[in-house]
């Protein structure tokens, strides 16, 4: 074929000086090259005349079936662009950006192809680098000890770590797409979670960052005392919270037991400078009366009894003083080298009772009390006791109607014993019968028999006692 005229390549190269220009004849075969071409391949025209592209450039990282595909494309009379691995000829890897166009004579027939490759081996580099760091933050938010997450604006989760459905006690799946104010506060009242929505949504329009503590439940219904830490990022032209939380349950509770033990021991401190102050007292006024006054031998005697009896006293208090201390220091011990301990906090009650009028007082009364409780209403106890044969764990207290139609509190109670399940059980009664309460202790699992309706305090002492973890035997 007849190649372009000399004129026409020196204008086509001097107006893409920077890219790599190949004219192709119409078998694709390399026609002519600029200088562009030979100084970023190392191929000279004359090396290059007659060869096919792929014959010099192609390499081990080449995509020989993107190739194929780009020749396919090319020979059907199309323009062509792509992005792939070409090698120089001292086999050093660099990325183009492909343009093939073909062109057409006057009468319409195909004469040659245009190609102008651009280098684009830097910008692919920190594409790459760009691609790597963000695999190395997603590796290090997957695999970090803080529970982490990212929700959108309106407070669904998009992303959580594995710490954080740990802390949490689920799986992902359990959260994706769900709203977090649901998810760990759908036991507070609805007014309460509102002025949530509207406090966090205060913050991150302003761009501050958002701090605070918060008892939040795990989807197993355990407390956990978090510090919830939010700020609004933008991710991929995306705005999005940041969501990061610190456990504070076992620090809080760590200086919970620090403060108990420093009470104790001044309290202990107090009552003890008091009973020895006294013996100590009245040793000394008599040491000082015997000094000052003459006596007689019966005077005398009465004094030293006196004396004997005070420094017993003394002797007894300073014995009670080391038990107490020693009693302080196990515990203490305990406080600081018992990392596990067990939950005897009240988190899942049922209330089995036909009253549905006292059974709406009461859930709203202990709701009061402890906002994050799990409450569960059965106005049938066979329903409660079908409920406890399947069902994983036990509530940690359950309220126990006396008459009700079918099963009544004591067929309830013996079934309970039959199945070998332990329970923490309140009776409770309109009036209190002394036969009702007396055969009520005859039940080991039964903790206490109670009035209707409860009050305030009576909820605060059943929630604030510490459970019983056992098994009927």
């Amino acid at each position: 074929m007849k190649g372009i005229t000399t004129t026409e390549k020196q204008a086509l190269a001097a107006s893409l000086t920077t890219n790599l220009i190949i004219i192709l004849n119409r078998d694709l075969t390399i026609n002519w090259v600029n200088k562009q071409f030979t100084a970023i391949t190392g191929f000279s025209e004359k090396e290059s005349t007659g060869k096919f592209v792929e014959e010099l450039l192609q390499g081990p990282l080449t995509d020989s079936l993107k190739v194929q595909k780009l020749n396919r494309e090319i020979e059907q009379g199309n323009a062509v662009t792509d992005q792939i691995v070409y090698y120089t000829k001292l086999k050093r890897p660099f990325w183009v950006k492909i343009n093939i166009t073909p062109v057409m004579t006057a009468a319409g027939e195909l004469e040659c192809y245009i190609v102008v490759d651009s280098d684009i081996t830097e910008s692919r580099f920190q594409e790459e680098e760009l691609k790597r760091s963000r695999q190395e933050i997603s590796d290090m938010f997957d695999h970090t000890v803080v529970p982490m997450c990212y929700n959108d604006i309106n407070g669904t989760f998009l992303k959580v770590n594995q710490a954080f459905c740990s802390l949490f006690e689920c799986a992902e799946e359990d959260l994706i797409g769900k709203d977090y104010i649901d998810v760990h506060f759908k036991d507070l009242p609805a007014e309460e979670r509102i002025a949530l929505r509207r406090e966090a949504a205060g913050f991150l329009t302003s761009d501050r960052v958002y701090r605070r503590e918060f008892r939040m439940t795990t989807l197993k219904k355990n407390l956990l005392l978090t510090e919830v830490v939010m700020k609004t990022v933008v991710i991929g032209h995306r705005p999005m919270v940041s969501v990061y939380l610190i456990d504070k349950t076992e620090k809080r509770e760590f200086e919970s037991r620090i403060l108990d033990q420093n009470k104790r021991l001044k309290d202990f401190a107090f009552l003890t400078s008091h009973k020895l102050r006294q013996p100590l007292a009245n040793i000394l006024g008599l040491i000082e009366l015997v000094k000052s006054e003459s006596h007689a031998q019966q005077d005398v005697t009465i004094t030293f009894e006196t004396l004997r009896m005070l420094t017993g006293q003394l002797d007894d208090v300073v014995h009670e003083m080391n038990t107490t201390l020693a009693e302080l220091d196990i515990e203490a011990e305990k406080s600081l080298f018992t990392s596990e301990q067990e939950d005897n906090g009240v988190h899942n009650v049922w209330i089995v009772d036909d009253d549905q009028v006292i059974t709406y007082i009461t859930n709203r009364l202990l709701k009061n009390v402890d906002p994050t409780l799990h409450i569960t209403e059965f106005l049938s106890s066979k329903m409660a006791l079908e409920k406890l044969r399947i069902a994983e764990n036990c509530p940690d207290i359950l309220l126990l109607d006396i008459n009700m139609p079918g099963i009544n509190g004591w067929e309830f109670l013996d079934e309970l014993n039959r199945t070998n399940q332990f329970v923490n059980v309140y009776m409770y009664s309109s009036s209190i019968d002394p036969e009702d309460v007396k055969r009520a202790r005859a039940y080991p699992m039964v903790r206490e028999f109670l009035s209707k309706p409860l009050d305030m305090n009576t909820i605060r002492h059943l929630l604030d006692v510490p459970l019983i973890k056992s098994k009927v035997s």
